[in-house]
């Protein structure tokens, strides 16, 4: 039996692209979590973890690949063999898209918020717990601070609720247990060609990159330090998988998919008409 394929896509990683992928590759047997479990992804993404829905786990189980903002530990609620993919960014650019998404996401909670309050984006990074509840988006938690590691690690730590040193060990742990591939957003056209080297070759490996952010936000230096202070275990995580991808570009396998790629990507474009 071959392993389903699991993708953490956290907000701003590019995540929407490779989901593209993984549909055109694997079609009906391709699940987006967030279609099943509705009412989980509105709220805690890791209440999907204790799910007792039968009906929900069951069709969960029949997906050959599985994305969508939740938490590591979705192989608990999934038969038989699993293996994660996932995706980092720098802190200070990964908080920013969500951001510029947020503020251009109408009819959500955290568009209400940060509009009704006219909260800024410096304003926004140095958000607290009281805020956040203020705010009714439990997924603050893991933009505000080391939220790709507490993602990672699989643990429901709030702001300002005790260290997260401890995180960086439990991400390491679980990526070396469980994890086929680790990429980095701003390499994201390298990270790619490993992703499509562990899902493995198919006729479509053309991408085309989703969920662009059309709002313009500036990082002042008060902001990138306040980031940078909050996220101390995520820009470490960070630097680590950035240094791997950095190592992987040079060797024999890296270049044999890349040269493939490009050719089926030009084959693909020829046949696939873009939609933005």
């Amino acid at each position: 039996m071959h392993a389903r394929h699991i993708f953490l896509h956290k907000v701003g990683t590019v995540g929407k692209t490779v989901e593209k992928f993984l549909l055109r590759k694997y079609g009906a047997k391709y699940w987006n979590t967030t279609l099943i479990f509705k009412d989980e992804a509105l709220g805690n993404i890791f209440d999907l973890l204790s799910s007792t829905d039968s009906d929900k786990l069951i069709e969960l189980n029949k997906a050959s690949a599985i994305s969508g903002h939740f938490p590591f530990g979705l192989h608990q609620l999934i038969a038989g063999p699993y293996r994660y993919l996932t995706s980092l960014r720098n802190a200070v650019s990964w908080v920013r898209p969500f951001y510029a998404y947020s503020l251009k996401n109408e009819g959500s909670k955290i568009h209400r918020y940060l509009t009704e309050n006219d909260i800024s984006f410096d304003q926004f990074v140095q958000m607290e717990k009281a805020d956040i509840k203020k705010s009714g988006v439990h997924g603050l938690n893991y933009v505000l601070e080391d939220g790709q590691a507490k993602i990672v690690a699989g643990e429901d730590l709030l702001v300002g609720e005790g260290k997260t040193e401890h995180l960086l060990e439990q991400s390491y742990q679980n990526i070396a247990k469980d994890f086929d591939f680790v990429g980095v957003t701003e390499m994201f056209n390298d990270s790619f060609i490993e992703i499509t080297k562990s899902l493995g070759f198919g006729k479509f490996n053309l991408y085309i990159t989703q969920n662009g952010a059309a709002v313009k936000v500036d990082v002042s230096d008060n902001v990138k330090k306040t980031v940078e202070q909050r996220n101390p275990v995520d820009m470490g995580l960070y630097g680590k998988y950035l240094n791997e991808m950095q190592n992987i570009l040079g060797s024999l396998g890296h270049i044999a998919a890349k040269t493939y790629l490009k050719s089926g990507s030009a084959a693909a474009a020829l046949c696939i008409k873009p939609h933005y």
